[in-house]
C-alpha cells in the first residue's frame, strides 16, 4: 500500500540472507541472459544465447548446455527453497530442452525460441517474491504443465510405439513371405 500523508515511510530493513539470495538471483539471472538471449539475430526480433551456438555442436554441445541448466536448477533448490511441483517444473524445462535439443536441426530451431534458463528464472524469481512477501507458491500452474507435459510424452511414446509395430510387421512380412 503506498504512504499517505498520515502514513510515514518506513525504511526497510533487509538482513544478510535476503541480501545475498538478492545478488544470487541477479546472477542467476545473468546467466539466464548469456545463455538464452544475450546475441540478437540480424534482421529479426529473435534473441539467442550461448545454449542456441552450443546446440549446433554434435552431442558434446547439448551435454555441456544441460550441466548449465542442471546447475541452474540445483542452486536454485538449494538457496531458494523451491516447492517440489515448481522444481518439477523446472526440471521438465530442462529435460524438454535437453531432450528436443538433441535432434539435429529441430533441437537447434526448438533451441533458438524454448529458452529453459530463461523459463526456469521466472519461476524462481515467482517463487522469491512469494517467499519475501510471506505467501505460499501455489502448484496449480505447474501440476497442470506436468499433466500436459506427461499427456505430450505419451502421444509421442504412442507414436514410436505404433512405428515399432509397423516396422516389426513389414519385417515379419518380407520374412515370411519374401517376394510378396
Amino acid at each position: 500500500m503506498p504512504p499517505t500523508s498520515a502514513q510515514p515511510l518506513k525504511p526497510e530493513i533487509l538482513t544478510d540472507e535476503q541480501v545475498q539470495t538478492d545478488v544470487l538471483l541477479q546472477g542467476l539471472e545473468r546467466l539466464a541472459w548469456v545463455m538464452d538471449r544475450a546475441f540478437a539475430i540480424p534482421g529479426t526480433n529473435i534473441r539467442v544465447g550461448l545454449d542456441a551456438f552450443l546446440g549446433l555442436l554434435p552431442v558434446g554441445g547439448d551435454f555441456l548446455t544441460g550441466l548449465v541448466q542442471t546447475g541452474l536448477v540445483l542452486v536454485a533448490l538449494k538457496s531458494y527453497r523451491v516447492p517440489k511441483p515448481v522444481a518439477a517444473r523446472m526440471a521438465a524445462n530442462v529435460l524438454l530442452d535437453i531432450g528436443l535439443g538433441s535432434i539435429p536441426f529441430v533441437g537447434d530451431a526448438f533451441d533458438a525460441v524454448f529458452k529453459a534458463n530463461t523459463r526456469n528464472l521466472k519461476l524462481l524469481a515467482e517463487v522469491h517474491e512469494r517467499q519475501k512477501l510471506g505467501r505460499p507458491m501455489p502448484a496449480a500452474p505447474s501440476i497442470l504443465f506436468l499433466v500436459g507435459i506427461g499427456a505430450v510424452l505419451l502421444l509421442a511414446l504412442g507414436l514410436v510405439f505404433a512405428g515399432m509395430v509397423t516396422v516389426a510387421a513389414l519385417i515379419w512380412k518380407a520374412i515370411v513371405h519374401p517376394g510378396a
